[in-house]
């Protein structure tokens, strides 16, 4: 069952009305990768109805004159952080797309992924452009339970108990790498480091003695970071109608080097994107897309399809921690 966006709805649609009464305020939703800010616009669009011209920001890449030909009003910009590249003359599509904007009388509606938003509003400052911001904000416990339990009758669902089995002394430590270059080569030494994922688990387990569902939820909303679309997909992993398994768990922690951490930093940035313009990326500072998508899908951090790389959901609160710590996202 999708987030009800009904405040933000609410929120773009006064936009349009002001917009239609003489004043015009850009907007910007803002969201991590997976929230379902798709379903918004979908949304927003039904209640734009008739002089809206609604475009994927990719397919600008190929066509950029659609934007001027329309000659709709109200213009729907759907991911509008892939219309950059972190490379030499990767911006230049954004700045045309920001002088687009700033020279036309339309109101765009548009959505951008907030890491990519935050880089790109400190480097170009796109902010001033869209004076509205709609911010998706963390969903509590409370809130997924009632988005993902609206669908069902009380007490129609058991909630399931955590598994208590032993299974020996906690592993607080696990093996790690780490790579130095010598000779233009790449040497891994390994390390042992501190498993804070699973050290984590087991405290929270100990302390944990709320009843099952109210356990359940309370740890959803914690590994999912209160994003509606990671909760979502780890909701159905649990879900054995009409039984609910406590089967989640704490994901380990990242231990990359800094060129791995760039990498996946760029693929964060965009949720997924093509081998080739990751390659465009990572090559001029000396890294092989293919191996460094390879050794992070070999992390279940992301996953590989063909020529397209993306993030897995259940790795975006790691990716995001372990990237803030190493000061390569905001």
């Amino acid at each position: 069952m999708p987030r009800d966006f009904k405040e933000e709805v609410e929120v773009i649609e006064r936009s349009m009305e002001d917009f239609r009464g003489g004043k015009r305020r850009n907007v910007a939703v803002i969201s991590d990768p997976f929230y379902g800010e798709s379903e918004l616009l979908d949304q927003v669009w039904e209640a734009a109805a008739s002089g809206a011209f609604r475009v994927k920001a990719g397919s600008l890449k190929e066509d950029f004159e659609i934007l001027e030909r329309s000659s709709a009003k109200i213009v729907v910009v759907e991911e509008a952080h892939r219309l950059y590249l972190r490379k030499i003359g990767g911006f230049d599509l954004m700045d045309r797309f920001m002088n687009f904007v700033s020279s036309s009388d339309r109101l765009f509606i548009t959505t951008w992924n907030s890491f990519s938003w935050k880089y790109l509003d400190e480097v170009l400052g796109i902010g001033q452009h869209f004076p509205l911001k709609v911010v998706l904000p963390r969903m509590d416990a409370g809130e997924i339970r009632d988005m993902l339990l609206s669908g069902y009758e009380e007490g129609e669902l058991t909630f399931l108990e955590e598994e208590t089995e032993e299974r020996g002394e906690p592993k607080i430590f696990k093996r790690s790498s780490f790579e130095i270059r010598l000779l233009s080569q790449r040497i891994e030494i390994p390390r042992p480091v501190a498993d804070l994922g699973s050290v984590r688990s087991r405290l929270q387990k100990k302390e944990d003695k709320r009843p099952p569902m109210e356990a359940f939820f309370g740890k959803l909303a914690r590994i999912s970071d209160g994003n509606p679309g990671v909760a979502d997909l780890l909701w159905k992993e649990a879900l054995d109608y009409p039984e609910v398994r406590d089967c989640l768990t704490d994901p380990p922690s990242i231990d990359l080097d800094l060129d791995d951490s760039f990498a996946l930093s760029i693929i964060l940035s965009m949720g997924s994107l093509d081998l080739a313009d990751l390659s465009e990326v990572l090559e001029p500072v000396g890294t092989s897309a293919e191996r460094a998508a390879a050794l992070l899908e070999e992390r279940g951090l992301v996953f590989i399809d063909g020529e397209v790389v993306s993030l897995r959901a259940e790795a975006l609160k790691r990716t995001a921690e372990h990237l803030r710590r190493v000061r390569l996202v905001w």
